[in-house]
């Protein structure tokens, strides 16, 4: 009974009528009665809004959200306001406010709703000023040709744009009017990443103030902070205190910090996040380990002690998985690196973390754990909330090699092919349409991560593809099925994949004018491959990586049963490296060769080009070739061998 009450208390909730439900029992003798207590909300019959001058009132009203015939109260309403003064602030009125009135007439349950907005002065920031004695006042130019526009302080240690990266807050353009709104709510934040700036550089004594505000008329503000760097310290001596289960030496091991450094906030505490992480590999918990800091101004060094509060060794008794509505949780227990039963160790937790994260089904992953009842062990809770997974995406774009191309695609990341609603295995689905001026694709594509409920991935893939960017003197068709394996070997960086594909490939529409290398190859052939290939990938990211490597060497053999006999091998490596101010230095390069061990050669389509974005840039796609050899003819006809390394 409790909870089908819970469920009529819900439902009524939810239907919007009511802005509070409460159910109880009242007892009269032997008999009990099931009481709903509700309060009726308003139908809303009119919507008045002035004082939006700026903004426009028809822009308040959507930010409202309420139309004719919702129903509403106070509450709902203040809430719907404050979410018109946020939407004013982040458009440059950072001192609107909306008053409101919501006027019941009992009789008819409706109610009239008039809001006043009062936007205030419309303000964007023109320019940020920061105050020092060791910061630089150059203008642009000095900092362009010093030796014209000589700097006006040689002392100085950093440049206003390196603090004006750090912060939120930002200045407004003449050719960007729409940015650069004033965010007083953003003061605490700015200065606390202006601190962090100094501080992780060895100014742990440094003071940030401000900002100051200076109209420069027409809503134009100038800000200005001040900053006293004070005294940039290097470490000094290094200590352990309080610690009893591991020695000093051995704690020491963990810390990468070095006596004569520059004394960085952030490397103190990486330092002591790193010896905390040594005692949870070790099954301890509800250690604490925090670093305490003395500076001396006469020498500008800090000494560091850490001061350590070991805590108890622990057994894992359950793990429970929390949060999930749609994901089954056999999905996310085979990620873990953790078991029930086993030492608590901190880093398998944290890969555990990493792992569920990296399934890109969830906003947030976090863990606890507290005392198992009755034992003197602690359950570990992995706590995750989901996202939309499912997305449909309708676009088009413009390439050199493309030309003019539209697309629709429909995909679900947890999809779970054997249950309705088809949600929450972590199957990976795809459809996709897409056609142009050059090309016309159709592709269905399907990924089981875990195939037999082993760490092996199961890909299939059904294409059909049409395109004249090959060359002007033929068109290319493809019809074709592929089914590939995949599984971590010797590492969780490290893949091994095998692949087999049934392809069809048919050279159509083939010009009277077209050289003999391609007349050849007019018609249709079938082809069968069998594909094993190896990678690493260590790269911080999928999409644009800032560190790592990423390497892959393959060998494709075709002849098993179709028309084409031939084998491929290829190699690629791709190297990034962080450099100065964000920059990404990039080393990458590929080897392929081509070749046939049957009587009909390799034919047009497999051959290999290079050229355009994809590899050469600054060539046409696939100009970079071999030419045919009839008289006059300049076509590429491709090669059987091709190497190119680039640098970016």
């Amino acid at each position: 009974m409790n909870a089908a009450v819970a469920r009529d208390v819900d439902n009524l909730r939810r239907s919007g009528r009511f802005a509070y439900v409460r159910a109880l029992i009242e007892q009269d003798g032997d008999q009990f009665t099931l009481v709903y207590k509700v309060s009726s909300r308003l139908r809303l019959r009119k919507i008045d809004i002035t004082g939006a001058e700026g903004i426009g009132n028809r822009k308040i009203n959507n930010e409202l959200g309420l139309t004719l015939g919702d129903y509403v109260d106070e509450a709902l309403v203040g809430e719907k306001v404050r979410n018109i003064e946020a939407y004013c602030r982040k458009n440059k009125y950072p001192d609107a406010t909306v008053t409101w009135e919501l006027t019941p007439e009992e009789k008819t349950g409706a109610a009239d709703l008039h809001l006043t907005v009062h936007e205030g002065e419309k303000l964007r920031v023109k320019r940020i000023l920061f105050e020092g004695d060791q910061l630089s006042g150059d203008s642009f130019w000095s900092r362009l040709v010093p030796d014209i526009f000589p700097s006006k302080r040689k002392t100085a240690r950093y440049e206003s744009q390196d603090l004006q990266k750090v912060i939120q807050q930002k200045t407004t353009w003449w050719i960007t009017p729409w940015f650069g709104a004033y965010k007083p709510e953003m003061k605490e934040a700015d200065l606390a990443a202006l601190r962090k700036f100094y501080q992780d550089r060895g100014f742990l004594d440094v003071k940030v103030a401000g900002p100051d505000l200076k109209s420069l008329g027409h809503g134009k503000l100038e800000l200005v902070y001040h900053i006293h760097e004070g005294v940039k310290y290097q470490i000094g001596t290094i200590g352990f205190d309080g610690n009893q289960l591991y020695t000093s030496d051995e704690l020491r091991k963990q810390v990468k910090l070095q006596s004569g450094a520059v004394a960085s906030l952030s490397a103190i505490n990486d330092a002591a996040a790193a010896v905390n992480r040594y005692y949870g590999n070790r099954g301890y918990i509800r250690n604490d380990v925090r670093p305490v800091i003395v500076s001396d101004t006469n020498t500008a060094t800090s000494s560091i002690t850490f001061s350590v509060h070991e805590g108890e060794l622990a057994n894992i008794n359950e793990i429970d998985i929390r949060g999930n509505e749609k994901t089954r949780d056999e999905v996310i227990r085979r990620e873990l690196a953790v078991y029930p039963g086993e030492l608590f160790n901190q880093q398998k937790v944290e890969t555990s973390e990493s792992r569920l994260k990296n399934l890109g089904y969830f906003s947030t992953v976090s863990s606890s754990y507290v005392p198992a009842k009755g034992t003197n062990t602690f359950d570990l809770a992995f706590k995750v909330k989901e996202k939309a997974m499912g997305s449909f995406l309708v676009g088009a774009g413009f390439s050199s090699v493309d030309s003019l191309v539209g697309f629709a695609e429909l995909s679900h990341g947890n999809f779970d092919i054997k249950r309705w609603p088809p949600i929450g295995d972590g199957q990976k689905m795809k459809i996709r349409v897409q056609a142009g001026t050059q090309r016309s694709d159709l592709e269905v594509s399907f990924v089981e991560p875990w195939f037999r409920d082993r760490k092996l991935a199961l890909g299939v893939d059904g294409y059909y593809r049409t395109a004249t960017y090959y060359s002007d003197y033929f068109d290319l068709e493809t019809l074709g099925s592929k089914v590939s394996l995949t599984k971590p070997i010797l590492d969780p960086f490290t893949r091994g994949t095998i692949s087999y594909s049934l392809e069809q490939f048919t050279v159509a529409n083939v010009d009277t004018n077209a050289p003999s290398e391609i007349r050849k190859d007019e018609g249709s052939l079938i082809k069968s491959t069998v594909g094993v290939s190896i990678s690493r990938d260590t790269r911080d990211q999928f999409y644009i990586p800032t560190r790592g490597n990423y390497s892959s060497a393959g060998i494709e053999v075709s002849g098993l049963i179709g028309d084409e006999e031939t084998y491929m091998l290829e190699a690629k490596t791709s190297q990034f490296w962080p450099v100065l101010n964000d920059h990404v230095f990039n080393l990458k390069g590929e080897i392929r060769t081509i070749d046939s061990f049957g009587s009909g050669g390799v034919p047009i389509y497999d051959k290999l080009f290079l050229g355009g974005p994809r590899s050469i840039r600054g060539f046409a796609y696939r100009d970079v070739s071999p030419r045919s050899s009839d008289p006059g003819s300049t076509e590429p006809i491709g090669g059987l061998s091709s190497w190119y390394g680039t640098a970016e």
